[in-house]
């Protein structure tokens, strides 16, 4: 069982590589490495462990500017918000753009990642795998234009805004 989780997370993480390259390439080899020698079941107990130690919850708004209205914009976000285990919300606007707000789970285990101003901040992949499908790929009828997200608003850890994730009509 625990050879099938790392060859996921392997798979995961090969996937988010061809996306982005801020994914250190060390994290991918060290995740491959782990795959062959599954005898080390004390450290990979303790990755678990880790990884599930919920610290805080962050949410961050969102506007996606293009063909996304009439297309089942919505439906598949909410669909791929579900997938990544996200909760929140999306709706239409009058202006002809959907907007809405998502919610992810940051653990002390996750990775810190630099923005271009070299201020360290913490974001799960699950978050930028959401931003990079609203920004990129969307439904399969959309046409996406432009991609605003808000700041991110740490919530405490016992606090949370949603959940699941939600169409509003």
């Amino acid at each position: 069982m625990k050879a099938f989780i790392y060859l996921s997370v392997a798979l995961l993480l090969m996937v988010y590589a061809s996306c982005t390259s801020s994914l250190p390439k060390n994290l991918l080899a060290a995740t491959s490495s782990k795959i062959m020698s599954s005898e080390d079941n004390d450290a990979a107990e303790h990755a678990h462990q880790e990884h599930t130690n919920i610290t805080k919850y962050i949410t961050m708004e969102f506007e996606v500017f293009g063909r996304v209205q009439g297309v089942f914009f919505r439906k598949y976000t909410k669909a791929k918000a579900e997938e990544l285990g996200l909760t929140g919300w999306c709706r239409n606007t009058p202006r002809g753009t959907v907007q809405g707000e998502f919610e992810y789970a940051l653990s002390s285990a996750e990775k810190e990642t630099t923005d271009n101003n070299n201020q360290t901040d913490k974001e799960s992949w699950e978050a930028m795998a959401f931003q990079h499908w609203l920004c990129k790929i969307g439904s399969p009828r959309s046409q996406i234009d432009e991609c605003r997200f808000s700041d991110k608003l740490a919530l405490p850890s016992s606090a949370r805004k949603y959940d699941a994730f939600r169409v509003i009509r």
